[in-house]
């Protein structure tokens, strides 16, 4: 018989650390805190209640980890995630669009940067609801105004 905490671990440590990294643009920070993300989960299993879905509650645990981290660095003046790491073998004219999109997205609010990841990464409007503790209503609204904000940015960096 198999180890349920292996299992849980084995199913959702790549979504995790993508979703990580997406907010975070590092893959050394992103590994960290998926790593402290499910010792935490792994702490806390007990107390998990299954009000949600395990994938909820565990992304819930991912978001606020990074938020403490990302909160830690604010504290202390400093840009946490300033270097996008970037994949090599792209052209210049995609890496120069990659980093616009990175530095456009940075410029979001952490909850805009949360939804639009979420949703990226297919989250349903009500798993993200009860990840964000929010309205199915207030999810939408936010999504469509992470984008809009997001496009506004990107256009105005175009230009200069």
């Amino acid at each position: 018989m198999t180890d349920p905490l292996e299992e849980m671990y084995q199913a959702y440590k790549d979504p995790v650390f993508r979703y990580l990294r997406n907010m975070c643009h590092s893959t050394t920070i992103a590994e960290e805190l998926t790593h402290d993300t499910f010792i935490k989960v792994f702490k806390g299993f007990g107390r998990f209640r299954g009000e949600s879905s395990l994938k909820t509650w565990l992304f819930k645990i991912a978001r606020n980890t990074y938020l403490n981290e990302a909160m830690k660095f604010s504290q202390r003046n400093e840009l946490p995630y300033a270097e996008p790491e970037l994949q090599s073998g792209g052209t210049i004219r995609n890496i120069e669009t990659e980093m616009m999109v990175r530095q456009t997205f940075q410029k979001l609010t952490e909850q805009e940067k949360t939804l639009l990841v979420l949703r990226d990464q297919g989250f349903s409007l009500s798993e993200m609801a009860d990840i964000l503790a929010q309205t199915e209503g207030s999810i939408k609204v936010g999504i469509h105004r992470a984008k809009k904000k997001f496009k506004k940015y990107y256009l105005e960096g175009e230009g200069e």
